[in-house]
């Protein structure tokens, strides 16, 4: 697949320009008045996407894909097996690369690896990097930004993201993020857990909160999805924290009628997000975890 075939596909395929705003003074119609403030407008449509300041620079989306697959490295990625698209509206970007370079071993099972991007045209999102695995037993996905104390992985909308001085690789970042996650995910897998735990209960809380005084006909519907998810994973790959949050990811993966873009970005990864930071913390307190 081509790169412009892949923007095509993810509905990427339109530019967009920054053009200068104005005042209209309503007492006198033919009176504009320049401000300091622009439009960022899709060619394609003529939609306003977001007003920004002088110092914003727009980035295409086909150069967006080109910088991002740079920072992903020659040869280590497969558009076919990729996607992207826009959301929020229109106004932001994703991107979501196949990295084909490695498959990381959970222990239990082999995980697909991509890496996503975000950015925005209208100025409300950086260009940040993320990574993602897709286990092979049944497709359960999730994704996390990536964890850099240099911060090479988030790039502001300014002249400084076409600099060609700086890195063009996020290889080495990449791949110590993916190895972390499989570190953690056999960590998970040695520790035992039952599933009449009341820890098991807090993580259900997080799609359908036990502790609610009114609860409705959909958290009802919610609770039962993600008890039944809970319990078949644990059955299925163990009674452990791994079991536990395979059963949360399959959930939100599954049957949460969720898209891609909120499980990086959303309520999905929301979820996701704050379940793995619980397991991490009681794994702590319990000596499981250095």
């Amino acid at each position: 697949m081509t790169k412009q075939e892949f923007l095509t596909n993810g509905k990427l395929d339109f530019t967009v320009s920054k053009k200068t705003m104005h005042l209209y003074d309503t007492k006198h119609a033919d009176d504009y008045n320049e401000t300091p403030f622009y439009a960022t407008v899709n060619d394609l449509t003529g939609e306003a996407l977001g007003s920004v300041r002088g110092a914003y620079t727009v980035k295409q989306n086909n150069d967006l894909l080109d910088l991002v697959l740079d920072k992903i490295g020659e040869d280590n990625y497969d558009l076919e097996d990729s996607k992207c698209g826009t959301f929020d509206k229109g106004r932001k970007v994703y991107m979501f690369i196949k990295y084909k370079k490695m498959t990381t071993d959970w222990g239990q099972e082999p995980a697909d690896c991509y890496v996503y991007a975000l950015s925005s045209h209208d100025g409300s999102q950086r260009l940040t990097f993320g990574v993602a695995n897709q286990i092979h037993s049944c497709s359960n996905m999730f994704g996390l930004l990536m964890q850099d104390k240099d911060k090479n992985h988030i790039m502001k909308h300014t002249k400084q993201i076409d600099n060609k001085s700086i890195s063009n690789s996020l290889e080495e970042l990449i791949e110590a993020n993916l190895k972390g996650v499989s570190s953690l995910m056999k960590t998970m897998q040695r520790n035992n857990i039952s599933y009449t735990d009341s820890f098991v209960s807090d993580i259900m809380d997080l799609v359908a909160d036990d502790k609610l005084k009114v609860k409705t006909a959909k958290w009802y519907v919610r609770r039962k999805k993600i008890e039944d998810a809970i319990a078949d994973e644990m059955d299925a790959k163990g009674h452990t924290y791994y079991g536990l949050f395979n059963g949360v990811t399959n959930y939100l993966t599954h049957q949460a009628d969720l898209d891609l873009v909120s499980n990086l970005t959303g309520k999905g990864n929301a979820i996701s997000s704050k379940s793995l930071q619980m397991i991490v913390k009681t794994m702590r307190e319990t000596g499981c975890l250095n």
